[in-house]
């Protein structure tokens, strides 16, 4: 079919009278049809109850889940001149609801107040982020850039606000700028209601619930699913590979502010802490990202018991190789990652590593990405060995690297 715009003429041929009634009542008797569909299939949709004077399938009838409740008939027309108004309404249960109920109360606000140097002049910023509540004696986790400056200082003042609306002044345990993770505590004189976190992964397509402070809204639930695992966010670049790598994707709305609080289960339980999100300019749609409760309280805990949290690291700075990559630099092989920079004095180094060897495998993984490789290494531990196969001018070697503590400035 060709559709022509408004105020252009199209050619049509004739047609006689009785033809065009004959086409018009059989349109309409389709589109009381079509129309008779779309009610059955949203009826499909949403369970709002049963009406038993109404005439149904008695196979439709068995298939169906059994109802533990009916909903009353809905009211459709009203006394003349009189509003619709009922005390009570008919909304469907969301699993948002009990997640709501269940974890609001462990999420809090955090606010900072920074001052850093502009040129010649002393400036003060403010910001404002979410945290959860991660041990009842005032321990909250938090996103390591809720907590920092413009200039990368931590903040001077933090405030938390709990979902009861008391404001406590907090301080810094430790910050893990490498996952993005930070530590905050809060003397309430009472027990807090600490969060229940889950460390096994989530499955993809399950129920995803975000709550924080999107823009200073606090106690802000949205629902969507998880649209994925082991996503990075590009051009968070550490010292080897993406620090923002291994996260959860989810389409539950997340905004500015969101930043820190919890993604959670339809249960309530947290899988994850909300640290990014794709803005509307890139053309994306509810695109956010969580830190896998896994890493979360593996790097809090640390925190908790140290001030800091260990890393294992090889020192070297890479690159995804790509045909394109070897085109341009004339390179052995189209995959791998290239190592374009070695640390001094690194484990890397040590072990006879070069700037322009291609990094093949990791202890029999295969290294695809440059953030494999912070995957590969970040959860080992310092003095740990691994033995890494390179390409080095078209000629394959596998060197053993002993694992060092990563740098605190790395």
């Amino acid at each position: 079919m060709i559709l022509k715009r408004a105020g252009e003429r199209a050619e049509r041929p004739a047609f006689s009278s009785h033809r065009v009634r004959r086409a018009v009542a059989e349109m309409v008797v389709a589109l009381l049809l079509i129309g008779l569909a779309g009610f059955m299939l949203s009826a499909c949709t949403i369970e709002v109850g049963t009406n038993s004077e109404k005439t149904s399938s008695t196979q439709v009838a068995v298939n169906q889940a059994p109802t533990t409740t009916q909903a009353p008939p809905i009211t459709t027309a009203s006394t003349a001149g009189k509003p619709n108004v009922v005390p009570t309404g008919q909304g469907v249960v969301s699993p948002a609801q009990h997640v709501a109920e269940v974890l609001v109360p462990s999420v809090v606000n955090v606010k900072v107040t920074s001052e850093y140097q502009l040129g010649p002049f002393q400036q003060e910023a403010q910001g404002e982020g979410s945290g959860v509540i991660y041990t009842s004696d005032g321990m909250i986790v938090t996103n390591n850039h809720v907590v920092r400056g413009p200039d990368g200082e931590v903040a001077k003042d933090i405030v938390v606000t709990l979902a009861t609306g008391e404001a406590l002044p907090a301080r810094v345990i430790g910050t893990d700028p490498l996952t993005d993770l930070a530590v905050v505590k809060v003397d309430a004189g009472f027990a807090l209601p600490a969060a229940t976190f889950v460390t096994e992964p989530p499955k993809v397509g399950e129920y995803a619930v975000a709550i924080g402070s999107p823009l200073g809204y606090e106690g802000s639930v949205t629902l969507g699913i998880v649209s994925g695992l082991d996503r990075s966010v590009e051009g968070a670049y550490g010292t080897e590979g993406i620090a923002l790598n291994n996260l959860i994707q989810t389409d539950a709305p997340i905004s500015p502010g969101n930043s820190g609080g919890a993604l959670a289960n339809a249960s309530g339980q947290v899988i994850g802490i909300n640290v990014a999100y794709e803005p509307p300019t890139t053309g994306a749609v509810s695109i956010g990202f969580a830190i896998p409760s896994a890493v979360v309280v593996k790097v809090a805990d640390e925190i908790i018991s140290t001030g800091k949290a260990t890393h294992a690291y090889m020192g070297v700075v890479t690159v995804t190789v790509t045909p394109k990559l070897q085109e341009e630099f004339k390179l052995s092989r189209s995959s791998g990652i290239l190592v374009y920079r070695v640390s001094p004095n690194s484990p890397a180094a040590k072990a006879g590593i070069q700037e322009g060897d291609i990094i093949i495998k990791i202890d029999d993984k295969e290294m695809l990405d440059a953030s494999d490789l912070l995957v590969a290494v970040r959860d080992r531990k310092p003095g740990e060995r691994v033995k890494v196969l390179i390409d080095r001018g078209g000629k394959e070697m596998e060197l053993t690297v002993t694992l060092e503590e990563r740098p605190s400035e790395g």
